[in-house]
Formats: C-alpha cells, structure tokens, sequence
C-alpha cells in the first residue's frame, strides 16, 4: 500500500488544465475505438453506446466535482492527481481491451492484465448478483 501512495505521490501532470485534459481525451477515443468495435463486428447496439455514454457522463462528473472539492477546500494535489490517474488507468484499460478485439496484436503480458481485470470483475458481478 504505501508503494502505490508513493506512485501517486510522486505522480504529476505538466499543469492543472492535464488533470483533466488527458481524462477527457482518452474517454472521447474509448468511445471512438468502441463505435469501431461495434461498426467492425456488425454489433452496433444503440442501448449498449447509451449505457456506454451515460458511464462516460458519470466519470466526468467525478473529475469536475472531484476538481472543485480539491480547489474550494485546498486539498492536496495528489487527491485530484488520483482521481485522474485512476479514470487515465480505466480508460487505457478499455482502449486496449478494444483494440484487442479489433485484432491490433496487444503483448501478452498486458492481455494478461486485462484478462486478469475483467475476471475479477465478472467474478464481483456474479457474487453480487448471487446475493440479490
């Protein structure tokens, strides 16, 4: 635990305007890479981009209001930082598994990640829905 304080401690964006630029940026070629997914497998789902969307609208929310607490109550940059950098993680994450299933040859050590990932999601999901 205290090496990831340490990474994020350490982490830094150039100024202010990145922290929520580059969240931003990488949401709009999510959303592009998946509409490419959706186009090249003829599996353009209208329902699927909405809910896609909609997480989309949900993440930035957190980043805007994550950005005003931070600035209105003067909290450490690294609370913002990590906000961002966990959107920036998720984000590359979703891009890559896209890519993927476009067929762009990905390292095996970051399918494995991926892999890894989405199992303890659907893992999560399923013990979640074996509760309700």
């Amino acid at each position: 635990m205290e090496d990831l304080y340490n990474i994020i401690s350490q982490f830094h964006f150039r100024n202010e305007l990145w922290v929520l630029f580059i969240p931003l940026g990488l949401m709009a070629i999510d959303v592009l890479s998946g509409v490419i997914k959706a186009w090249a497998h003829n599996d353009f789902q209208s329902s699927i981009m909405r809910s896609g969307l909609a997480k989309k609208a949900g993440e930035i929310v957190i980043l805007v209001v994550g950005e005003l607490v931070s600035f209105g109550l003067l909290l450490p940059e690294a609370v913002m930082n990590s906000i961002s950098f966990y959107i920036i993680f998720m984000e590359i994450m979703s891009i890559l598994e896209n890519a993927d299933a476009l067929g762009i040859p990905i390292p095996k050590f970051v399918k494995d990640v991926i892999n890894n990932a989405n199992d303890q999601l659907q893992n999560g999901q399923h013990k979640k829905d074996e509760e309700d």
